[in-house]
């Protein structure tokens, strides 16, 4: 596949005060500790909540996802012995200044699961086959609420279908398709992103032999992603890609790991380490119209990960 590459030359401007910006972007959820335990923070201009916290120190948030009207969470809760809980955390508003979801668990499943928001009751997710837990890594699309699984792709034994996004308008899916290799570290199949339309069943692939992360789908439907490789000063490249164009568009590059773009895809928050190189990790937020940038958590945990924008 023949992928065109557009440049990005962010426009040089004075930085905004840190409170300005802060106020412009609006609010942001990420994963924290709050004694000792996993929990969701959205932080805002007028300072940070915490929404949800995990029952206790062994338990642990993966594979975060916020729907695309910003006011959800889907995420998994696995308590360490291969029984994972998916939750639907939201509608996140503000009532009396502080940050406030409801926490809805839709139902429990095995082995690694990446959910996507569908509705307040529902989600698609990657995961194993339930009722004979895969044991050779595969994984197949999923659409999951309290009452009933109904699969959505067929891996036939020969894949793994990771990464899911949902397009904002609830009608197309995008996840990674991952081929099973032999002895020799072979495969058939090239590795590549298959798009999925809901409402037809059809498919088109993208990216295909192309080793990336798809991050994102922002606005315009355009898909945030970024290059498993570095580029050569070590930096990570993120990128925009329209579908239907197959166009990229290059909108950042650092040292930084994991990228989420606001609504209207002019702040661009990332993870990066501090100082650089260091074993502590704070949420950067860069506005790609000025330049600007700001250091939005400042907290002493290692590892923090980053959620998602809430509008």
């Amino acid at each position: 596949m023949l992928l065109t590459i557009l440049s990005f030359t962010p426009l040089h401007a004075e930085p905004p005060e840190i409170n300005s910006m802060v106020t412009e972007m609006g609010a942001i959820a990420y994963i924290n500790a709050s004694d000792g335990r996993d929990a969701i923070f959205v932080k805002d201009a007028m300072g940070e909540n915490v929404i949800f916290t995990c029952a206790s120190e062994a338990v642990i948030i993966l594979t975060p996802s916020v729907s695309a009207d910003g006011k959800f969470i889907t995420f998994v809760v696995d308590n360490g012995r291969n029984q994972k809980t998916i939750h639907i955390l939201g509608p996140i508003q503000k009532v009396k200044n502080e940050w406030e979801a409801h926490d809805l668990e839709v139902m429990t499943v095995r082995g690694g699961a990446w959910p996507v928001f569908k509705d307040d009751q529902s989600v698609y997710m990657s995961m194993p086959e339930q009722a004979s837990l895969s044991s050779d890594g595969t994984s197949n699309i999923y659409v999951i609420n309290s009452e009933e699984i109904k699969q959505l792709s067929d891996n036939q034994a020969v894949s793994t279908h990771i990464w899911p996004l949902l397009h904002p308008n609830g009608n197309a899916l995008i996840y990674r398709y991952i081929p099973q290799t032999d002895e020799m570290g072979e495969s058939a199949e090239p590795v590549k992103s298959v798009l999925f339309d809901l409402e037809s069943g059809n498919t088109t692939m993208h990216f295909v032999n192309q080793f990336v992360y798809l991050e994102q789908w922002a606005g315009m439907g355009e898909i945030l992603f970024s290059f498993r490789d570095k580029d050569v000063d070590g930096n990570r490249v993120y990128a925009l890609y329209s579908p239907e164009t197959r166009e990229i568009r290059e909108i950042y590059r650092n040292k930084s790991r994991q990228g989420a773009l606001s609504s209207e895809s002019r702040f661009l928050a990332t993870i990066r380490s501090v100082p650089e190189g260091g074993s502590q990790f704070d949420i950067f937020v860069t506005d790609l119209i000025s330049n600007a940038e700001i250091n939005l958590t400042q907290t002493p945990r290692q590892s923090e990960s980053l959620i998602g924008w809430i509008r």
